[in-house]
């Protein structure tokens, strides 16, 4: 089954907080990045509303399932001009966000909302409540913020449900809902294009069989998503971190993130640095992960 790339780009509409369980003190850390699986969520979301003509769970769980049939979707990076600001080790520098150092990066595109719950009685900040959110900004220097990324399907009749389909342009247009804080209006974001491409980031893919990067032997590659270290074998060297991913998956009774992963996920974060010793691939799966498999 061949499969299609497309080049995404999303406006930011409001801020976005993509929360991960990351705390300094009282601060909730965002990433800065959206991920794969926020990007699958979100369109499950706004393409199961858009088929319900009363409340019904699964159908959320029906779009969502089908969406993993018939595509795949990348992380999402900030890009500033001709700059994708996706995160990248650099034996030198540490850690860099496409040509920005990370406290460069932080200070144009970070900020923080403090919130806390007023003790009526007393007529003051309640004990213990201060809350302090990170987040993306939607305007930087009087300009939207923009992420890009891509999606891959196998028709360009997007399987919604067994019996409905989306054209994908037709998703051009649409505002969709990512990461947490939405009470507080956080995470709106509208799809502004979908163009064909004929590469993936910075690689050459085979879309042939399911969306595939092939490397050579000794070859060294940045990873743009959280990559699966589980194929020593067949790595030469990595200059990266590691991180064990644990997320929220759809419960029978509870819905969508109703039910907490039973298994971390230990990957390499985005922006590792990887060398390996022999021909391999690798190939990007119903998550966005990447794995790593010898050739």
């Amino acid at each position: 089954m061949t499969w299609n790339c497309y080049r995404v780009t999303l406006k930011a509409r409001s801020p976005i907080h993509i929360g991960y369980g990351a705390r300094l003190g009282v601060v909730s850390r965002t990433r800065y990045y959206i991920p794969a699986k926020h990007i699958w969520a979100a369109l499950t979301n706004v393409l199961a509303k858009s088929i319900m003509d009363r409340y019904d769970g699964r159908i959320y769980e029906d779009v969502g399932n089908s969406l993993k049939k018939s595509m795949r979707f990348s992380y999402f990076y900030i890009r500033s001009g001709k700059n994708l600001l996706a995160p990248r080790y650099d034996i030198s520098g540490g850690l860099r966000y496409g040509n920005m150092s990370v406290e460069a990066f932080e200070q144009r595109f970070i900020s923080s909302y403090v919130s806390t719950a007023i003790e009526k009685s007393l007529k003051s900040a309640e004990e213990g409540s201060l809350h302090e959110v990170e987040f993306i900004k939607p305007i930087e220097s009087g300009k939207p913020v923009t992420f890009e990324g891509y999606f891959f399907t196998n028709d360009k009749e997007v399987k919604i449900s067994p019996s409905k389909s989306i054209d994908l342009e037709k998703l051009k247009g649409f505002e969709i809902m990512v990461g947490g804080e939405r009470s507080y209006g956080f995470g709106k974001v509208e799809i502004t294009g979908i163009d064909e491409a004929n590469t993936f980031f910075n690689f050459k893919i085979d879309l042939s069989d399911e969306p595939t990067l092939r490397f050579d032997k000794d070859t060294e590659f940045q990873t743009y998503a959280h990559t699966y270290a589980e194929m020593p074998d067949i790595i030469e060297g990595v200059l990266g971190d590691l991180e064990p991913l644990i997320g929220r998956e759809w419960h029978e009774e509870k819905g969508a993130g109703g039910k907490i992963s039973e298994y971390a996920e230990i990957c390499y974060v985005p922006g590792t640095q990887i060398k390996v010793r022999q021909p391999a691939e690798l190939k990007i799966i119903e998550s966005g992960l990447w794995k790593l498999l010898p050739s």
